[in-house]
């Protein structure tokens, strides 16, 4: 219908299908203050430093899209988005139908042999769980769909059928099993143990053997190093936590006999050769792709080339074969690209890349051999309709390719390179960092807001004073410090939420397992890597350095717990256990906190660093509290003379809790953040270890914001010595420029093509030192001012209450962002105030 063909976007790019000369033309130079988005050349500038000019004919659609499957005809082709099932015409991309079941999963999308069922896997956050059937009509509209509930909380992904359509084989990644269903009755009859966390199903007719690819590897043994995953223990890297194997279970029919094979790290997306003597395994964190002799399962691996070369990054995640079978086409979620492998004798080689979206995850190969990708973030658009900009715009594309010819493959080459080692004119500044001899960075991270919500009313940056929500009146400490160092009016976080934001602040590197999971994350919200899959290979970003570095970590990475004072340790306890606010400001004012509050380790590898009196990221404890126990710690740093290098410290409580009664305001926890943050920079302004001192502060995500400029643009800071004084800084930097300067500082190798592409914040830096102190404005909101309760309110403030009370707010983000942005922006702003209209 109409609406639905608004909803796909269709853009031809120049050149149409065809892939033309011109199209692999290279990119300009960057200005060093250039905006992001879409730039003169008809390239964009993503917030991860990388240029995009898909290739091909390019299709827009809203939301996430992560998986693509053909019928045996090819004539139509399903889309697994986020929290639809979209069907389109293979012979030209146009849109039939959508289907809005709930959120979907990783992936898992089938068309039942007979091609008149179509079946997709649906997870939530806690379950239950479903598969979607759709019965198709013979014009391959849906009929009649059906949702088969699975019990418990299995987390259905992957999706293959024996021949016949009888049977269905469906991963169960919480599971760590493979199903298999009666097709016809959808009864599950058996389930079959496999490795850990189970993601693609491949069938081979010829060999009657089901292919799993298991993301977690083998289940490990009693004495080994593991971390969790969703309920399971990982066999897992005893320094940084990540996944250490990667494993394909082969089953064999029809005694349903199962074997392991070896394969690379997060193993994802498979494919079967059209004869079927090869297995293609895409390894998401080897930046490999495993071959394997389907018969004797011999394996050779292919290295996928990270732009720029680096130690982790490419992210190969799916694969297709082209019809002959001498082709392998790659899709590279780090690259923005399609790797073409192609077989020589009796090896293969990488022939070169092609450029597409943001993140391409998903792939199929019409009947004509033109190749289908989908790209999980498209071109990085979100902007509405009204000048308006927020990162939960969400927008992914659909790319059609003629299958390429030797030229175009090696232009395609060039310009992949090219587009993910951008070319900038200089920021200026210091180019030498480690010449100033900074020995201590401590690194400040807040939740979740736009540059123009804080700083929009400051008038010499680029803000609209309209879109102020806590200016100076709520944040004085953030407006001196931007008045009195830099004002960073052109700084972007690398993702959209909180789930990948702590990713590109910790890691310089956001998984695949991740970039998939925005429906729902239906194993886990793991924002602090407490999940042993959402960690890069190359570990977390300060364990490059050549020197031993000395790290201390408060909040970031942590889980509830509090202080037990008579073991001197802390005590597990779950969300429900933690008091209310006004409980938690009753024992912060009466200075008897200590016992009530405390933090355990996500990540078990790195319990050494962790501050565990420092309170877990929950809105419930004052943000006051986690500047106490900062102060308290650095007042023994300075009696024993000693800090260490690099302080990493979550200070949270600006996320809010929306209007929800028994909470303060949220201008009054914005204020609470604001007052926390200025007496950690003054503290440290007056200890003796300011002189080689910098600090620098950032939002982990934009989400809970309308920006002017970009929905990725938000509030960074930086103080120290050797911080310019009073100027505005108007060069392109994001999270990954925070981390980069970091690593320079210290000397720290950047171990992902993120990072090692990043651009350091040089001009931010002077030569000139001002050991000058900083003087901590007080608040001018109580930070008691309360929100009201329910039996005070009606209309629209009573509904926004209900709303705020319904939700989770102990997680970063474990709620509706749409409804809460809406609550934030009418209680700032006026409860009758228009909200900026969004797609």
């Amino acid at each position: 219908g109409m609406r639905l063909r608004k909803s796909w976007i269709v853009a031809a790019l120049a050149g149409g299908v065809a892939l033309v000369a011109q199209q692999s033309s290279l990119f300009p130079a960057l200005l060093s203050t250039v905006l992001p988005g879409r730039q003169p050349g008809g390239f964009h500038l993503l917030p991860t430093n990388q240029l995009i000019r898909p290739w091909g004919q390019q299709t827009m659609i809203p939301g996430r899209p992560v998986e693509l499957a053909l019928d045996s005809q090819k004539r139509l082709l399903a889309v697994l988005n986020w929290r639809s099932v979209m069907l389109a015409d293979a012979s030209s991309g146009a849109p039939l139908d959508e289907i809005k079941p709930r959120s979907t999963s990783y992936t898992g999308l089938a068309f039942r042999p007979g091609d008149r069922e179509l079946w997709a896997s649906l997870a939530t956050r806690n379950g239950p769980d479903a598969l979607m059937v759709a019965a198709l009509s013979e014009i391959g509209r849906p009929a009649k769909v059906e949702y088969v509930e699975l019990p418990g909380h299995p987390v259905p992904a992957g999706i293959a059928f024996s021949p016949d359509g009888q049977q269905a084989y469906v991963a169960f990644s919480r599971n760590n099993s493979l199903a298999v269903l009666d097709a016809g009755t959808r009864r599950v009859l058996r389930e079959i143990e496999v490795g850990v966390a189970p993601f693609a199903v491949v069938y081979s007719p010829r060999y009657k053997r089901i292919f799993v690819s298991n993301r977690g590897g083998r289940r490990p043994l009693a004495a080994e190093t593991t971390a969790p995953s969703s309920g399971t223990q990982v066999l897992s890297d005893p320094k940084a936590g990540f996944a250490v194997t990667g494993t394909l279970s082969v089953i064999e029919l029809p005694d349903f006999n199962v074997r392991e094979a070896q394969v690379g790290l997060a193993p994802s997306g498979m494919a079967l050769s059209p004869d079927e003597g090869t297995l293609a395994v895409a390894n998401g964190h080897s930046d490999t792709v495993s071959l394997l002799d389907t018969r004797t399962l011999t394996r050779t691996d292919v290295k996928i080339p990270t732009y720029p070369e680096s130690f982790a990054g490419s992210q190969p995640i799916a694969v297709r074969f082209a019809p002959d079978g001498k082709t392998l086409y790659v899709a590279c979620g780090g690259n923005n690209a399609i790797a073409v492998l192609q077989k020589t004798g009796n090896g293969w080689q990488v022939a070169g890349a092609l450029p597409t979206g943001w993140f391409p995850s998903g792939l199929a190969v019409d009947g004509k051999g033109d190749l289908w990708v989908v790209n999980v973030k498209g071109v990085g658009n979100t902007a509405n309709q009204t000048g308006a900009f927020n990162s939960r715009q969400y927008e992914g594309s659909l790319v059609r390719l003629p299958a390429p010819l030797p030229g175009q493959l090696a232009a395609g080459t060039r310009e992949v390179r090219a587009a993910n080692s951008p070319r900038w004119t200089p920021a200026g500044g210091v180019a030498n960092l480690p010449s100033l001899g900074i020995q201590h960075v401590v690194f400040i991270i807040k939740e979740n807001r736009t540059y123009d919500q804080i700083f929009g009313d400051m008038g010499k940056g680029n803000g609209d004073p309209k879109l102020v929500m806590y200016g100076r009146e709520v944040t004085p400490n953030h407006h001196a410090l931007a008045d009195r160092y830099v004002l960073l009016d052109n700084f972007y976080t690398g993702g959209a939420i909180s789930f990948d934001g702590h990713h590109w602040l910790m890691q310089g590197f956001v998984s695949d397992y991740v970039e998939r999971a925005f429906g729902a994350s239906p194993r886990g919200y793991a924002w602090n890597m407490a999940d042993a899959l959402t960690i890069s290979p190359a570990g977390f970003f300060w364990q490059g350095a050549r020197r031993p570095l000395e790290v201390r970590i408060f909040g970031e990475f942590c889980l509830p717990a509090r202080w037990n004072p008579e073991t001197q340790s802390v005590v597990d306890i779950t969300e429900s256990e933690l008091l209310p606010w006004s409980e938690y400001w009753r024992l912060y004012r009466e200075g008897k906190w200590r016992n009530a509050v405390g933090s355990r380790p996500g990540v078990p590898a790195l319990a050494p660093y962790i501050c565990v009196r420092y309170p877990n990221s929950t809105t419930s404890i004052p943000d006051q509290i986690r500047a106490e126990v900062f102060l308290e710690e650095l007042a023994g740093w300075e009696k024993n003379g000693r800090m260490p290098n690099l302080v990493i410290l979550h200070l949270n409580n600006n996320h809010t809790a929306g209007t929800r009664p028994g909470f303060p305001t949220p201008r009054a926890m914005v204020a609470d953040n604001d007052l926390a943050l200025g007496r950690v920079v003054e503290a440290l302004s007056r200890s003796r270890f300011w002189p080689k001192m910098l600090i620098l502060t950032v939002e982990d995500d934009a989400q809970d914001g309308i920006d002017h400029v970009d929905g990725h643009r938000t509030v960074a800071l930086a103080a120290g010595p050797y911080v310019r004084r009073n100027v505005v800084d108007s060069n392109h930097y994001n999270h990954g420029s925070m981390v980069r300067t970091i690593q320079e500082i210290f000397g720290i190798e950047p171990r992902t093509r993120f990072l090692e592409a990043a651009r350091p914040m040089t001009s931010i830096i002077t030569t000139e030192p001002d050991l000058s102190a900083y003087q901590c404005l007080p608040n001018r909101i109580p930070l008691d001012e309360m929100n009201p309760p329910l039996k005070a309110l009606k209309g629209r403030r009573l509904w926004a209450a209900r709303q705020s009370l319904a939700m989770n707010w102990h997680e970063p983000d474990d709620i509706p962002q749409d409804v809460l942005n809406r609550i934030l922006w009418w209680d700032a702003k006026g409860w009758q105030t228009a909200y900026p209209r969004l797609r």
